[in-house]
């Protein structure tokens, strides 16, 4: 009379669960997991120079999107024109507070009554230079400063090898203040590149 639960636990045991997994297998194991996290682990902190004039020639938020398509490892749209790096950083803010926020964001201003504007702003001065660096390589020089209201100025940048290219260049503690990337005024310093095409901006 007691042989049915006795009978269901034998049926229910199954030797093939309780097998040990060996050395070699787990070792695969892990090198597939180490893999796939490779191949999902953001690889760079921002876009390059010569991405950012490859940019230029978007005139809409789609050719900005259909652009972010081949880097959603490294940046993911955060709002409407706005791309945030995904790799993160620390940075001190001007009370000497330590901040974690993304290394560098892309933002696209796509008020249809606004002029055209594409900023990409890096939140160090080792990645700030890097990418001026890039852009020097590409044969852009300083060329004036423009003094506005938001900024104390922006560097004009052109390059004989990209004609109708305009690049400026600011540190700042109000990055497109009045533009929505930052709705108030921020405790630390950004570097804020801005790439047009002539007769746009």
């Amino acid at each position: 009379m007691f042989y049915l639960p006795l009978v269901i636990l034998v049926a229910c045991s199954n030797p093939a669960n309780k097998r040990a997994i060996s050395i070699d297998e787990l070792d695969s194991i892990q090198a597939q997991d180490k893999s796939t996290l490779e191949q999902l682990a953001p690889t760079k902190d921002m876009l390059s120079a010569a991405e950012l004039v490859k940019l230029a020639d978007c005139i809409d938020l789609p050719c900005v999107q259909l652009f972010m398509k081949n880097h959603t490892t490294d940046f993911v749209q955060a709002y409407k024109g706005e791309f945030n790096a995904s790799m993160h950083i620390s940075v001190k803010d001007t009370s000497g507070n330590e901040l974690t926020i993304p290394a560098a964001t892309l933002y696209m201003y796509a008020d249809p009554q606004a002029t055209w504007r594409i900023a990409h702003t890096v939140h160090t001065k080792q990645m700030c230079d890097s990418l001026l660096d890039e852009f020097k390589a590409l044969g852009f020089q300083s060329v004036d400063k423009d003094h506005l209201v938001t900024f104390d100025s922006k560097d004009r940048y052109i390059s004989k090898r990209y004609p109708g290219i305009d690049m400026y260049f600011t540190p700042s503690l109000r990055p497109w203040y009045f533009k929505g990337i930052y709705q108030v005024k921020i405790p630390w310093l950004c570097y804020v590149f801005e790439i047009y095409k002539t007769g746009t901006n």
